[in-house]
C-alpha cells in the first residue's frame, strides 16, 4: 500500500494549527483567572454592602 504524501492531511492540519491554539491558550488562561478573580470580589463587596450587619464569615 503507497503513499502519496510524506504525512497525512490530519497530521500537516494539527502541525499548522496547534501553535496558534497553544498561544490562545497561554493568553485565556490569565486571562480567565483575571475575570474569575474579578467577579468573586465584586459579589463579596456586593454582599458586603447589602449585608445587614451580621459577621461575615469571608472575612
Amino acid at each position: 500500500m503507497g503513499r502519496d504524501t510524506i504525512v497525512s492531511w490530519e497530521t500537516f492540519a494539527l502541525f499548522l494549527l496547534f501553535p496558534p491554539l497553544a498561544v490562545l491558550a497561554i493568553v485565556f488562561f490569565p486571562v480567565t483567572l483575571l475575570v474569575v478573580f474579578y467577579l468573586y470580589y465584586r459579589g463579596r463587596e456586593k454582599a458586603r454592602a447589602a449585608g445587614d450587619g451580621r459577621s461575615s464569615s469571608l472575612e
